[in-house]
């Protein structure tokens, strides 16, 4: 591994511009890889948290963690050593995550973060609680384990969204110090995905179009139930799929990618669970949906919505093609920008709102706790779908793809996500009970349809299913 840049001087390399809003590492960083904390050392500065992260703070426990893991899988060896530098020369960049939480009077709110975040080895169960006394105060964990990266997210921060963006700029940088030849001088000075890094705005308050008054109450959703696994943690499990085959699936039923899993996870959730014991309340997927591309907003924090595709599948004879019509239908009628406005009208009304803002911040944690509870009771899990995850091309050699696991709740033991690089894309089931029979009805699905699906448990690719 040689830290330093190539000895050709930079007259002699024909080099590519650099993005519009990146700033280039200062020199001293490449010549000095470990970001000094005199260098990077600067007046206290925060923002206040974003109006759907003001929840979050207070729910948090070791129960309910809300965190969230994004995996990078490289295609070697991590060293932690580089990654190590890597991180320290990123994180100056990200605002959103370079911060500590902080109690104020009426409301939390983030400060910068003067100490050094450790990359450290994954020791531990994914997604668990994020202790501030254990990391420095940051809200967020940088482990590794062999080829692979994980950035664990509390979700006062960022969405998935925003944290795709900072492990992307981390993992960049990582490749240009362990590989230095294989870039230019000026390529090895630019900090790639940062260029928007600095967006710290609230996304919901910028938007906020004062609406007349509507609620989004959802009605009390079926339960998925099991036996809770002896070992605590979450149990974990990927279908790795072509991205081709599957949208050649989706095209026989008029479908997005995005609808036709979604039918699957709710159709498996009949199969496996309500078609035998019944149910008197409907199947609720509580699907997120990103709001940077609808309202054409680049932010930092967190910026999303959510739809909920809601399914009466009482034990009865329902085909597979009756759910899909109706996730379609659903999704057309609130994937709009008119709905996402009225949720947003609702949303941050609420905290614009006088009275709202001159309630005592502990009284209000115990109004916030009180509210996520009822929104649990709506949903009976939650699919997370990223979509294709774009590596900037000098870099896609060194990556083999991306992961994406959410925590759970006792209210939603089980929660899928997806997220696709290149032509793969990975199906993630993360589960707090025993069996995991969602996945494997999902899994069976696809293979039959003829999408060829690897399995892949604990970081270990098991077995392919084709047409079975």
């Amino acid at each position: 591994m040689r830290p330093g840049p190539p000895p050709s001087p930079l007259s002699a390399v024909r080099r590519p511009p650099c993005p519009k809003a990146a700033r280039p590492f200062p020199s001293s960083l490449l010549k000095e890889p470990i970001f000094s904390m005199k260098k990077r050392a600067a007046p206290t500065r925060g923002h206040k948290l974003d109006n759907t992260a003001n929840i979050f703070p207070v729910v948090a426990s070791r129960r309910y963690s809300n965190v969230f893991r994004l995996t990078a899988v490289m295609r070697e060896a991590v060293d932690p050593a580089l990654l190590q530098q890597a991180l320290e020369q990123t994180l100056p960049y990200f605002a959103a995550f370079n911060v500590r939480l902080r109690h104020g009077l009426f409301w939390n709110y983030l400060e910068t973060n003067r100490a050094t975040p450790q990359v450290l080895p994954e020791q531990d169960a994914p997604c668990r609680y994020i202790d501030p006394v254990e990391t420095g105060r940051f809200l967020f964990r940088v482990l590794y384990y062999g080829s692979r990266v994980h950035l664990e997210t509390f979700h006062v921060l960022t969405d998935g969204t925003g944290a795709m963006q900072f492990l992307k700029a981390v993992c960049y940088r990582y490749c240009q110090l362990a590989h230095p030849d294989a870039f230019t001088p000026e390529q090895l000075a630019t900090p790639y995905g940062t260029e928007t890094a600095g967006e710290v705005q609230d996304g919901y308050l910028k938007h906020y179009v004062p609406a007349k008054s509507k609620t989004f109450r959802e009605p009390g959703a079926y339960h998925l139930r099991g036996e809770h696994r002896i070992a605590g943690g979450l149990g974990v499990a990927t279908a790795l799929m072509p991205v081709d085959a599957l949208k050649a699936e989706c095209r026989r039923f008029g479908a997005t990618v995005g609808e036709y899993l979604t039918a699957a996870i709710a159709y498996g959730v009949y199969e496996e669970y309500t078609a035998c014991n019944g149910a008197k309340r409907p199947v609720s997927i509580f699907v997120p949906v990103n709001l940077r591309p609808i309202f054409g907003t680049e932010t930092s924090l967190n910026f999303f919505s959510n739809l909920t595709i809601i399914l009466p599948l009482a034990r009865r004879a329902v085909p597979f093609e009756d759910v899909m019509e109706a996730v379609k239908r659903q999704f057309a009628e609130k994937l709009t920008r008119e709905e996402f406005e009225q949720k947003l009208a609702f949303t941050a009304g609420s905290e614009k709102n006088l009275i709202t803002r001159i309630i005592p911040l502990p009284l209000k944690n115990g109004i916030l706790r009180i509210v996520y509870e009822h929104s649990n009771n709506g949903s009976t899990l939650v699919f997370s779908n990223l979509g294709p995850v774009r590596v900037e091309e000098p870099f896609r050699r060194y990556f083999e793809g991306f992961r994406f696991l959410l925590s759970t709740t006792p209210r939603e033991p089980v929660k899928a996500t997806a997220c696709a690089c290149g032509n793969t894309l990975a199906l993630t089931f993360t589960t707090e009970v025993e069996d995991n029979r969602l996945a494997r009805s999902v899994v069976r699905r696809l293979a039959k349809a003829g999408v060829p699906v690897t399995l892949e448990t604990g970081g270990d690719t098991d077995e392919t299913l084709q047409g079975v």
